[in-house]
């Protein structure tokens, strides 16, 4: 499914836009690995999708402890913020990270 309009208000709303404004470089890199792990593990010519690599960066971003700090820090308790982080993450560097190709 995606970022939603919703979604992203709600994530900018608890500052977590900024966040990944902050920390970009990071976000990248593990987006791009998620990516690279999708296509490693799916069968050979699928198309993935933004929301497979999504999935996969949702227990990444879950781990983080920048991440877990953020969230500590402005009360934000609920588990979907993982999940719709991550949606954020692969809709801001999606276009660079499928530029790319696979990595050997």
């Amino acid at each position: 499914m995606g970022l939603t309009l919703y979604w992203e208000q709600k994530l900018d709303d608890a500052d977590l836009v900024s966040f990944f404004d902050d920390n970009r470089s990071a976000w990248l890199i593990a987006a791009r690995d998620a990516l690279q792990y999708a296509r490693d593990r799916f069968p050979d010519n699928s198309t993935i999708r933004r929301d497979d690599v999504a999935q996969f960066l949702v227990p990444v971003v879950e781990v983080n402890e920048d991440f877990k700090n953020h969230l500590d820090s402005s009360r934000l308790t609920q588990k979907y913020w993982a999940k719709h982080f991550s949606d954020l993450i692969v809709d801001r560097v999606w276009d660079e990270i499928v530029a790319q190709g696979p990595q050997q």
